[in-house]
């Protein structure tokens, strides 16, 4: 009986250890959310970047200018309130 006590005390911990090992994996992958992001261009006339569509940081299609294929790709804000450079690439949102 004190056998059985024995591995079924460590079977108890090595599922535990796996069940852990599980869902803390799929909450770091589910955690890969989708950042959204204003998506701009570089508009000579003015001299600065102006917003043109909403993207998102996930892998996938480019963002276009209105999310319309075929138009300008959009870019995010090098620096945050800064319009002077937009150059980060940024996915349409999905």
């Amino acid at each position: 009986m004190n056998n059985f006590k024995k591995h079924f005390l460590s079977a108890a911990v090595i599922l535990t250890g796996v069940g852990s090992a599980y869902a803390s994996h799929s909450t770091a992958k589910s955690g890969k959310s989708a950042v959204p992001m204003d998506g701009y261009i570089f508009n000579q006339s003015i001299g600065t970047c102006e917003k043109v569509a909403e993207c998102d940081t996930n892998p996938g299609p480019i963002c276009t200018v209105g999310n319309i294929p075929g138009q300008p790709q959009a870019f995010g804000l090098s620096d945050q309130g800064d319009l002077n450079t937009c150059n980060v690439e940024l996915s349409q949102r999905q």
